[in-house]
């Protein structure tokens, strides 16, 4: 049976038209885990392209140029005793005091538990993996209460997609899409996080609750962002063993959000369409006060992709659901930019952190900068990447004019060379063989110093 949106959707005074809102009746839990499921991602213009992986991490699709400028070199035969990073002195908030007074505001909303406190990260590969965001959340939430898992898609966007603390299983073929896609759509309209998901007609995928992790284990509602558009078709949403619902996003261009209510526990929703529905994200938000981190990241992209966002189809769902603290991860993306230096970044950036505050104008604001880089040179001998350090210090000197504080990932890490020495010199190791992205456990280091960073309660940093 097919539940209607006319003869079953709730309509609340509070909320916009655009949202339709169902109560789920009780159902019998969500079905035994596992994922048996294969999908496909291509992208729109693409459809019948073989499978992509994850975007590149660099900022297009160029082959990388060679070193040509003067950087410091490190060899790895000469490192010394092994690296001991709980040595590294933790690095804090920098700029201006009231700035980073804000921030720790944030923390005291989360203390006193009186609803949700939602912070919203944005950037590239370092949040598209979850694993640093991952840690921030499991941290947050075991310290000041699980307010559910918030942003995830139901379906992949890009071949690897993953996300931590909940379950995800896709199959059938999927477009992705997203700024600077090869085969893109390239017309702004990504949504909330900016990226999205159109599910074809063979296409089936599902979030659930975790079992076993410590966070994840419950859901009070699913909210669904959508593209409504003429000619859209339905997306078809269903939570455990209950009727479907079918929502229609046929109709003039602009958002669309279906919020599913569901008893409080564990809960799968699977999602589903009939025609090119263009699915803007899932959250799994629970009727507690507690941690909401939604992680919001493509690898390979820049702080610029922001200037390529639609914020008519942004700005509404923020303005629902505000974030009590953004977070933009970018930088080490624009560190590889060769056709970048300090100033064009800055004025880029600028441009950048305006878009940000017209859609978010009073929120509190961290800009994290980017990660240490090693690349071989010959031998033992590695090239430390030069222009992460003027892409940090322009970050620095620009996050102040928007009122953003900044958090140097590099420093925070050990300063320059610091990737070589978390690669070649821990045991397990905490950094990838790229030697420009971590290990798990690496970020989960990582998460775990922001955390101290953010809150200022070093007493509560641990180590993985």
């Amino acid at each position: 049976m097919i539940v209607l949106v006319a003869a079953f959707a709730v309509a609340l005074a509070a909320e916009p038209p655009w949202v339709q809102t169902f109560t789920v009746p009780r159902t019998l839990g969500p079905p035994a885990d596992g994922c048996e499921l294969r999908a496909k991602v291509v992208a729109p213009r693409e459809r019948s392209a073989e499978e992509e992986g994850p975007p590149s991490t660099a900022t297009s699709a160029k082959v990388e140029t060679p070193i040509s400028e003067p950087m410091p070199t490190q060899n790895t035969a000469d490192m010394g005793p092994p690296f001991d990073v709980s040595a590294v002195p933790l690095e804090p908030l920098r700029g201006d005091p009231a700035d980073i007074a804000r921030v720790r505001e944030v923390f005291m909303l989360a203390a006193a538990r009186q609803g949700t406190t939602r912070l919203s990260f944005w950037g590239a590969s370092h949040v598209a993996g979850e694993f640093f965001t991952g840690q921030v959340r499991r941290i947050l939430q075991e310290r000041w209460g699980d307010g559910g898992h918030g942003f995830v898609m139901p379906g992949p966007p890009w071949k690897g997609y993953r996300a931590s603390d909940v379950n995800l299983c896709s199959g059938g073929t999927w477009l992705g899409d997203y700024v600077d896609r090869r085969g893109g759509r390239e017309d702004g309209r990504y949504g909330p996080a900016g990226f999205d998901v159109s599910p074809t007609e063979d296409a089936v995928g599902w979030v659930q609750t975790t079992r076993t992790n410590p966070q994840g284990r419950s859901v009070s509602r699913f909210e669904v962002a959508f593209l409504r558009e003429p000619g859209a078709g339905q997306l078809r949403l269903q939570v455990d063993d209950a009727d479907p619902i079918e929502v229609d996003a046929n109709g003039p261009q602009g958002p669309g959000l279906a919020v599913l209510k569901v008893e409080e526990g564990p809960h799968r929703l699977t999602v589903s369409a009939r025609g090119a529905v263009r699915v803007y994200g899932t959250w799994l938000e629970r009727d507690e006060p507690g941690i909401v981190v939604d992680a919001q990241g493509v690898s390979g992209r820049t702080a610029s992709s922001w200037q390529k966002w639609d914020p008519s189809l942004q700005r509404p769902y923020l303005d629902r659901r505000p974030p009590d603290l953004v977070v933009l991860a970018y930088g080490t993306n624009e560190a590889n930019d060769k056709s970048l230096d300090a100033e064009k970044y800055a004025a880029s950036l600028r441009l950048s952190l305006s878009r940000m505050r017209e859609v978010l104008p009073g929120t509190a604001c961290v800009l994290v900068g980017p990660s240490d880089r090693g690349k071989k040179v010959k031998g033992n001998t590695y090239a430390i990447w030069a222009p992460t350090e003027w892409v940090a210090r322009v970050q620095r000197e620009v996050g102040p004019e928007f009122g953003c504080a900044t958090w140097d990932l590099q420093a925070a890490a050990g300063g320059p060379g610091s990737m070589l020495q978390w690669y070649f010199n821990t045991e397990p190791k905490l950094a990838a063989g790229d030697l420009i992205h971590f290990s798990a456990e690496g970020y989960r280091e990582l998460g775990a110093r922001f955390v101290a960073a953010m809150t200022g309660i070093a007493e509560g940093y641990k180590e993985p």
